[in-house]
């Protein structure tokens, strides 16, 4: 005997599997947005402060900068220059010529006045200016005071100069980190200006950022709810095409020798096949009183020959245990058991 036909595929809990993981995705990246948007209005306020402050140091540094760079044009570099032209000129014979004139003239004033003290001294000691004793004296005492007078003034001069190109030289290495300290600020100034403008963007860079996450994830659940309708898409068209294989062969194989069974009262194994999908030009005929069941004429297709019965569909709803299924998937209906003559229409 027969089996009863299984249901057809059920695909309504895949579609909604697809619609329900669309759901959740699109529910996420609504959350991401959301979120986006949230952490774009704290960080704004916040990065632009940040970004204020930077363009502020960026000033700050920029007039730093400058008051370096004008301090040492205006007070370091004339010096230097100054200290070049000395030492050009030291290294010159007019320079030595001035040096050996100022070293004479020393001479001469040490001993002019050295002279007049002697001559002095001498006079307090009752020596007479004109005597022998008196010139010799004064000659040596004269010369010895003269020359360590010389000696000493022209080392002073040679001291207080060298002394005032040292301090000068001094003076000038206090300005020669201005001009690295003025790139360095420039430097410094520039930096925080790039730094002002990252910070600025930042922002707004991240909200690209989560806007694009969000995109992503909202793709992915439209994806998913594509791919699970497109399944089952082509599950059902696969089904129909292959139930349509099955039933074509199905008629085949049953109307090859079912108008002769039929017409000559005999039944098959299974019954009378009476499902409606192997009947054509169906027209209702009148009721079976007893049992209330609806008599159609009919023929089953690619066969001329027109059949009195009933549908198993309407049969299996008041008889079920009339109706059987077989392996091919139709119905097929026992008249015995509901007491109606299948019949040939003559």
């Amino acid at each position: 005997m027969g089996k009863s036909n299984p249901p057809p595929p059920d695909y309504t809990p895949m579609a909604e599997a697809s619609a329900e993981a669309a759901r959740i995705m699109g529910d996420l990246g609504d959350r991401q947005l959301a979120f986006a948007r949230e952490q774009y209005d704290r960080a704004a306020p916040i990065m632009e402060s940040i970004a204020n402050q930077q363009m502020a140091a960026q000033a700050e540094q920029m007039a730093q900068a400058r008051d370096y760079y004008n301090y040492q044009q205006s007070t370091f570099r004339p010096l230097e220059r100054s200290i070049v032209a000395d030492a050009q000129n030291f290294n010159t014979e007019a320079y030595r010529n001035q040096l050996a004139n100022q070293a004479a003239a020393d001479t001469g004033r040490a001993f002019g006045i050295a002279n007049q003290v002697n001559a002095r001294q001498m006079g307090a000691m009752g020596v007479n200016p004109n005597s022998g004793r008196f010139a010799t004296t004064n000659n040596a005492s004269g010369l010895t005071q003269a020359a360590a007078r010389a000696n000493a003034m022209t080392g002073t001069r040679e001291r207080a100069a060298q002394m005032g190109y040292a301090r000068q030289l001094d003076a000038a290495g206090l300005g020669r980190g201005l001009a690295g300290a003025s790139a360095a600020a420039y430097g410094g100034a520039t930096g925080a200006g790039s730094a002002a403008g990252m910070s600025a963007q930042s922002a707004g860079q991240n909200f690209m950022g989560n806007m694009s996450a969000a995109g992503n994830t909202y793709n992915s659940g439209f994806n998913t709810q594509i791919n699970g309708l497109s399944s089952i898409l082509n599950n059902q068209t696969s089904a129909y095409v292959n139930g349509g294989t099955d039933i074509a062969g199905s008629i085949g194989g049953i109307m090859g020798g079912f108008g002769q069974l039929a017409s000559s009262g005999a039944l098959t194994p299974f019954g009378i096949p009476s499902d409606r999908r192997l009947k054509e030009n169906v027209e209702r005929v009148g009721i079976d009183e007893r049992t209330q069941l609806p008599l159609y004429e009919f023929s089953y297709k690619n066969d001329d020959r027109r059949f009195v019965g009933v549908m198993a569909d309407e049969v299996e709803k008041k008889f079920p245990d009339a109706v059987v299924w077989t392996d091919l998937g139709f119905a097929t209906v026992n008249y015995d058991k509901l007491g109606i003559e299948f019949r040939e229409v003559v």
